[in-house]
């Protein structure tokens, strides 16, 4: 199952991604003798990005939110739809100070 989590709340479902990821998986199953395609879920309880410079935040806070979970069940974990719920400043700064202390710990000292 391919889960889809899109953080972009105004932007038109593009099937493009989707063709890409499905060609992709199909390929790597005839390579391995499985002729089954992938499924899609389109989860959408997650917050979203409130601007347009916030992306890569946006990931690494999903991505946070996954690994630091108990139990990582992304179908409970995002399901329902939040509307108008937006990260915050101190969410993206969580996440920024966190990100310069890995880097700063391979290029510091």
């Amino acid at each position: 199952m391919i889960y889809l989590l899109d953080s972009t709340s105004n932007r038109n479902q593009d099937d493009t991604c989707k063709t890409i990821v499905t060609n992709g998986v199909k390929m790597y199953n005839a390579s391995k003798g499985i002729s089954k395609g992938p499924g899609f879920k389109i989860l959408t309880g997650n917050l979203k990005q409130s601007g347009s410079v916030e992306c890569g935040y946006c990931v690494m806070r999903y991505m946070k939110e996954i690994v630091d979970c108990d139990d990582p069940q992304l179908e409970k974990m995002f399901a329902g739809c939040i509307k108008n719920q937006f990260y915050n400043k101190p969410q993206y700064d969580e996440v920024r100070s966190e990100w310069s202390e890995f880097v700063y710990s391979y290029v510091g000292d």
